[in-house]
């Protein structure tokens, strides 16, 4: 994947977590899932850098390489002499090897030990072990299925009639709506070339019933 791309799709993923955190209804399911997928999405864009910035070290030219240093000698003068003497430090020769002992002795009261554990009646015992013994099953839950159900995104509301949605046009309109509107049209999260019409009002529809998470509204379309 490619660096532009990799940003294009980090982008995407940060959007919609914050989509996702600000919705009244919020669904944890889904903004750990964009979380995580941002998280991937940045560890990718710091390898691409990183990549960049040594391919660009090995590109550029070696100039402050070190000259070769040369060893010291240390040179003492003695007196009437100018003929200098290097003193160096002679090495101590290596200790003698010894030669590896005899191990019998040890063999012989190791068996005396056997010998002797065995007549006290003590012997040696195999114990069944860990991966012998057949996994644990994890029970089927039935609640689980329910669960997953409940953390689906429930349905809109339904659609007022139509003399409540013209008495409704009738009143004042709601700007903030409008600026709503425009700033999720223009995320680049939707693409180029996108045909979402330009709102010029838009009028909130008051909340009935138990559904008072999902908002609606009535716009006004530019001709």
């Amino acid at each position: 994947m490619s660096g532009p791309e990799t940003y294009h799709l980090a982008h995407t993923a940060r959007c919609k977590l914050s989509m996702a955190a600000d919705r009244p209804d919020r669904n944890l399911r889904f903004i750990l899932g964009h979380a995580f997928t941002l998280d991937k999405l940045m560890l990718r864009l710091v390898e691409i850098e990183s990549e960049s910035s040594s391919d660009d070290d090995e590109r550029a030219p070696d100039d402050d390489d070190d000259p070769p240093t040369r060893s010291a000698q240390r040179v003492s003068f003695r007196s009437g002499h100018a003929k200098p003497v290097s003193v160096s430090r002679k090495r101590s020769p290596p200790p003698p090897t010894q030669p590896p002992e005899e191990n019998e002795d040890e063999e012989e009261y190791a068996d005396e030990g056997i010998d002797e554990d065995d007549e006290g009646g003590l012997s040696l015992r195999r114990f069944e072990s860990a991966s012998a013994k057949p996994p644990r099953m994890i029970q089927d839950f039935d609640g689980a299925d329910e669960d997953e159900d409940a953390d689906e995104p429930k349905s809109p509301p339904p659609v007022p009639p139509q003399a409540e949605l013209e008495a409704i046009t009738e009143g004042p309109d709601d700007g903030d709506l409008v600026d709503l509107y425009e700033s999720v049209k223009r995320c680049p999260c939707h693409g180029e070339g996108h045909n979402s019409p330009d709102v010029v009002k838009a009028w909130d529809i008051p909340r009935k019933g138990e559904n008072h998470t999902k908002r609606m509204a009535v716009v006004q379309v530019a001709a």
